[in-house]
């Protein structure tokens, strides 16, 4: 029993400790996103990854890799300033757009304008922009259909959804796109159409994807690798 009140104690001090220190994201006047001395925990205390240093500059390529666990969904998280728990910093150039594509995309019960526009206002983009934006992304079907309001997450299959989502990627044209496999839903043929549709359309846009399966790899020209020890800590490898 005592043991069991020392040991949830010595848990509840770390988190109290992580939460204090906490991933700092900074902005930078550099063009560069770096990690400095990244250290990433989850909220019990546990160590998931250990003082990364890597960097990803405009435009570059980078996948990455590792079991699964490693930390991959977590470090996204802290990039985007949505995982406090760690220490270290991650410098993000100042006024860059950063935009997260998971495998599930969320689609408001809504118009298909405003799905599409999301997390824009509905009238952000024209309906022309638009329909040619789901043109790109082989939504055909889709362009007649802008006014009309449903569920579409139900409506729409698991592969439709990601497309949706690619469609937004290419209205909002941001300077850092992380993606979670957020194509794991395509075969791979379509996979690789929507990833040269982001070179094409986005050159100067960095593309940071998350590869569950082996051919998203060769879709980037960098890797980084989670390496977990015995005691499931990894080291990010960055080449």
């Amino acid at each position: 029993q005592i043991r069991d009140v020392e040991l949830g104690d010595a848990i509840a001090d770390t988190r109290l400790q992580l939460e204090q220190a906490g991933v700092r994201v900074e902005p930078t006047q550099g063009s560069t996103l770096r990690l400095s001395d990244l250290c990433l925990a989850l909220p019990d205390g546990r160590v998931l990854l250990e003082r990364a240093n890597a960097s990803i500059a405009p435009g570059e390529r980078v996948v990455v890799v590792g079991p699964s666990g490693a930390g991959q969904t977590t470090l996204f998280r802290a990039i985007l300033g949505h995982w406090p728990f760690g220490t270290g910093r991650i410098q993000v150039p100042a006024g860059a757009r950063l935009e997260f594509l998971s495998q599930r995309p969320y689609l408001p019960i809504a118009t298909l304008r405003e799905v599409a526009s999301y997390p824009a206002p509905e009238r952000t983009f024209s309906d022309a922009q638009i329909g040619e934006a789901l043109r790109a992304v082989g939504l055909p079907q889709l362009v007649d259909l802008l006014a009309e309001t449903d569920h579409w997450e139900k409506r729409l299959s698991d592969g439709e959804q990601q497309r949706i989502a690619l469609a937004r990627v290419l209205l909002h044209a941001p300077d850092w796109i992380f993606l979670d496999d957020a194509t794991g839903a395509l075969d791979e043929d379509a996979e690789r159409k929507m990833y040269e549709l982001l070179a094409e359309r986005l050159p100067h846009a960095a593309v940071v994807s998350i590869a569950h399966r082996p051919a998203v790899i060769r879709y980037h020209t960098r890797r980084w690798t989670l390496v977990p020890d015995r005691d499931g800590r990894a080291v990010l490898q960055s080449a």
